[in-house]
């Protein structure tokens, strides 16, 4: 009987090698990791006020002979303009007022009793009613 003869050295690897298109998969997915939010951010834009010396003092209960949109958030619930109302009632309101209003702004004035998420609320329902611009105010002397 006749023995196949084995060839002696090496055989090569007929396979694909795969690392360097990981490696650039990898680099791929990281840039997009790192880009992504810059390019989606539809945010709420929030500037720092500057200090000054004046020691003005607002009232939200005032606010609506000023033409302003006021919402007061407190341990009791929401307020808008002074009247108490649940978070479908103000984006309703608040909907149907700043359609007819050329200022968009809504001023917001959060208790210090008050969770951080009941606040977040607040500005969403007002960002999603059509507010332009917010403003968050913080009463002096409560």
């Amino acid at each position: 009987m006749k023995t196949k003869k084995r060839r002696g050295g090496l055989q090569g690897l007929n396979d694909a090698n795969i690392t360097p298109l990981a490696d650039v998969t990898t680099t791929l997915i990281v840039v997009f990791l790192i880009t992504m939010p810059a390019l989606m951010w539809n945010g709420i834009q929030v500037n720092s006020a500057e200090a000054g010396n004046e020691k003005a003092v607002i009232k939200p209960t005032e606010a609506a002979d000023d033409g302003l949109l006021t919402v007061a958030v407190t341990a009791a619930g929401i307020a808008l303009n002074g009247v108490a109302m649940d978070a479908r009632q103000l984006e309703s309101e608040l909907t149907a007022q700043l359609a007819a209003r050329e200022d968009k702004t809504v001023v917001i004035v959060p208790d210090d009793d008050v969770i951080l998420g009941a606040v977040v609320e607040v500005l969403d329902i007002a960002k999603a009613s059509g507010a332009v611009s917010l403003a968050m105010l913080n009463e002096i002397g409560r």
